[in-house]
């Protein structure tokens, strides 16, 4: 989910910007990266500290286990998380904060967010043939060093470049007195069929095992073919690039696959959609306040973990998921309202406070001379 999280934000963040570039507004384009330079921090960070203080209350207050003697403690405790939770100086070294060990994305996700608006603002006067060259070649060139997060943040930019191509061929080829050709059609049902076949790999890549993968049909052809540097790192890192190759197909095939498509733009689908940060926030706090009190009951109807096979051990988790799921989703329902939204309000009208206003119509200031004031075609110099 993470990996495909990644690809999806390079994607949404660049989809925009890519579009005005595309048009040549320049000035729409720098507008639109410093609001979401100036924003991007409060919508991460704001709703995380919201989670963590959720997280640190329960604790303190006996739900769950891991509080401190004294609420002085915890507080500076949790401060004290929320300083390692938004270092985003290491970029995507892998570790697990205190009260979600979920939460070591966030950091990865602002820095590999700032990295992609450089990249949108040096690339931005490029032609598109040269864009897309430099974006593959520097794909290739952080997969080569092992940095998977940028990788996959501009994998995301380059299938909305394509995407933007894609809609202005649409736009001039179906127009009411040019139908769509049966070439055409041809190149698109092998397109679907190459995705299907990557979409196939994705979900079975997706599968990875947490056993011995050696012995694992599929798997242990891949984990003999890892590249380095990720094979020599080792650990989780070893399964990265194809978690990275995975979410790169599985979000190319939801986006070109008009049938899987479909399935989220639906009503349900999109409200998942709005609060599925919130819901990535709460489902780590839900499974310990909730789970240690749901799964033995699942665990008992089954005879328990030590004689469950595997389709027992299946039907315990799926008793546990239904009953944990209505909560989590209420939860993060809740959250969502009170803490995302508001957040992200809350960003716009900072914003709105600190940058300067437009300015005033025939008003152009000059750096380095005199302000100048146009006045019925004629310039005055402005003391």
């Amino acid at each position: 989910m993470v990996h495909i999280f990644f690809v999806i934000s390079g994607f949404a963040l660049s989809y925009k910007p890519l579009r005005l570039m595309r048009a040549r507004k320049y000035h729409e384009l720098h507008e639109a990266l410093a609001s979401s330079i100036f924003r991007r921090g409060f919508r991460l960070f704001l709703p995380v500290m919201a989670s963590t203080l959720f997280v640190m209350t329960v604790c303190y207050v006996g739900i769950t286990s891991g509080a401190l003697p004294t609420l002085a403690e915890n507080i500076w405790d949790w401060w004290k998380a929320i300083g390692q939770i938004t270092d985003s100086w290491s970029w995507d070294v892998l570790w697990y904060p205190r009260y979600d060990v979920h939460l070591w994305t966030i950091g990865i996700e602002f820095s590999h967010s700032m990295l992609l608006f450089v990249i949108l603002m040096g690339t931005s006067r490029m032609r598109t043939p040269l864009r897309l060259g430099f974006l593959f070649v520097f794909v290739y060139y952080c997969m080569r060093y092992g940095r998977w997060g940028p990788a996959e943040f501009t994998a995301g930019m380059i299938i909305a470049e394509f995407t933007l191509i894609q809609n202005e061929k649409n736009a001039m080829v179906e127009g009411p007195l040019l139908p769509r050709s049966n070439s055409a059609s041809v190149k698109r049902i092998i397109l679907v069929i190459f995705l299907l076949v990557n979409l196939m790999f994705a979900l079975f890549v997706a599968g990875w095992p947490n056993g011995d993968v050696t012995v694992q049909t599929g798997f242990s052809f891949l984990y003999r073919n890892t590249p380095d540097p990720f094979w020599s790192i080792g650990g989780n890192v070893l399964i990265f690039p194809w978690y990275a190759l995975g979410a790169v197909q599985i979000v190319m095939a939801a986006h070109q696959i008009q049938p899987i498509q479909n399935l989220f733009v639906t009503p349900i689908a999109q409200y998942l959609g709005d609060i599925s940060f919130s819901l990535y926030l709460m489902h780590g706090p839900m499974q310990g306040i909730l789970e240690w009190r749901i799964l033995p009951t699942a665990w008992a109807l089954v005879d328990g973990t030590k004689t469950a096979g595997m389709w027992q051990t299946t039907i315990a988790w799926a008793i546990g998921f239904a009953m944990l799921a209505p909560f989590t989703l209420w939860i993060s329902d809740i959250f969502w309202r009170f803490v995302d939204v508001p957040s992200v309000r809350f960003a716009r009208w900072l914003e709105s406070l600190c940058i300067h206003q437009e300015p005033a119509s025939g008003y152009e200031p000059a750096v380095g001379y005199p302000h100048k004031i146009k006045d019925e075609g004629s310039h005055q110099a402005a003391a």
